[in-house]
């Protein structure tokens, strides 16, 4: 969808990093993004996509357009533990990284009602900081099905087309 509808280039990157454990995902896929941006340096924007982990309760779903859709959340990591920077998470792009997703959550509030989730703050860095414009986002979670989820990439594609103009 943004290269058809915004002209975007796209990379896909499909590694599975938490298949064992989830402990470790963010630093199994750290050396594969730094790889991916070093042959692809024009790179401008790293999206995080994927399904939160809720309890098998939880429905994450809303309607638009007669649509059953996957609600989404962005994360932000801001390496710091209360007043404590956690110095070997060092992110250069924190404030920009929180802008980006700041105003994607704006645009999906103003063009989306009742499909945003709030935005989630952490410690943690979650590979945020290769790009001034990083996201890490959560698009429903496992108790969603594909169906919901796919309508949800395809609010979530205006989202970012719009934001990225």
């Amino acid at each position: 969808l943004l290269k058809e509808e915004y002209g975007f280039e796209v990379l896909h990157h499909t590694g599975e990093y938490d298949v064992e454990t989830r402990d470790y995902a963010y630093s199994y896929a750290l050396p594969n993004i730094e790889a991916l941006l070093k042959e692809y340096p024009s790179v401008e924007v790293v999206i995080d996509l994927h399904r939160d982990g809720v309890n098998e309760d939880v429905r994450l779903v809303t309607e638009y357009n007669g649509k059953k859709t996957a609600k989404i959340m962005f994360v932000n990591g801001i390496s710091r533990l209360k007043n404590n920077e956690i110095g070997y998470l060092y992110n250069p792009n924190l404030a920009d990284n929180l802008a980006f997703s700041f105003q994607l959550q704006l645009k999906g509030e103003a063009y989306f009602p009742g499909l945003m989730r709030r935005i989630i703050i952490k410690a943690y860095r979650y590979n945020l900081h290769f790009k001034p414009k990083s996201a890490l986002i959560e698009l429903g979670a496992q108790t969603n099905t594909v169906e919901e989820a796919r309508n949800a990439v395809e609010l979530l594609a205006v989202m970012l087309g719009e934001v990225l103009q």
